[in-house]
């Protein structure tokens, strides 16, 4: 991609690839984890996701230790090597919100009407390199704010999802370099880092997908335990999965 001259061109090439409404997609990739003294991990991991809702599914070799699915506010998640779960709305009180843990969760889609409002009206600054996009996600998004760093073409490089006032960064995104896929252009490899963590996907494939055909739930085993999102212990879980405080909520 040419060089662009202006911050608004910048943000014009973004929001034509990557806030541009779609039909639904899947994926398929590898992730590595890094969570603090706890050690190391991988898996691999397949997502659908349809307008706000989303389905992730992980594997460790051939065996199936995760399902999570998230529809609006309403999060199912099992972790099945534990047989141990958590369902229920999210409320704000575990540290996000459903809309925002969507966005947190795919840092490649802008799509939803509220995301690309919120880059439209962000400020731009010019920044090494690029350009840097600040803002806040609106009203009903938990005060959350973003900053987004573009590339000199207009590529996206990093982003900030930071809480309320005064709160400190909930997740830090760093994004490989662009690859062309059946179902468009993001980017080849997503870098999550919050409290310590770090989890990375290299993404293989990301393709079209019929919306009919995602799955977000599966049937619960004898012997799982299941906790409600109403529960403290299920908002401890929660928290934990994020990497939040369990002292305090980030809000």
């Amino acid at each position: 991609m040419p060089k662009v001259e202006t911050g608004t061109a910048a943000r014009e090439r973004f929001l034509s690839v990557y806030a541009a409404p779609h039909s639904a997609t899947r994926g398929v990739g590898s992730i590595s984890i890094r969570r603090g003294k706890e050690g190391r991990g991988g898996a691999r991991a397949r997502w659908g996701a349809s307008a706000e809702s989303l389905a992730v599914v992980g594997y460790v070799g051939p065996a199936r230790v995760l399902d999570a699915s998230l529809r609006g506010d309403a999060l199912f998640l099992v972790i099945r090597r534990y047989g141990m779960g958590v369902e229920g709305t999210l409320s704000g009180e575990e540290g996000i919100d459903g809309r925002v843990l969507r966005f947190a969760a795919t840092p490649w889609d802008f799509s939803g009407p509220w995301a690309r409002r919120a880059l439209e009206r962000a400020a731009v600054h010019p920044a090494t390199d690029g350009w840097k996009l600040d803002g806040d996600l609106g009203q009903g998004a938990g005060g959350y704010r973003f900053s987004l760093g573009l590339s000199s073409r207009g590529e996206p490089q990093s982003l900030s999802i930071r809480g309320g006032r005064d709160s400190r960064e909930v997740i830090a995104v760093r994004y490989g370099p662009e690859r062309n896929y059946q179902a468009g252009r993001i980017p080849s490899w997503i870098e999550w880092s919050f409290s310590g963590s770090v989890v990375t996907l290299k993404v293989e494939d990301h393709a079209p997908a019929d919306a009919r055909k995602i799955r977000f739930g599966t049937s619960i085993e004898p012997g799982w335990s299941i906790v409600s999102l109403d529960e403290p212990a299920g908002r401890s879980l929660v928290r934990w999965l994020l990497g939040l405080s369990q002292g305090e909520t980030e809000r």
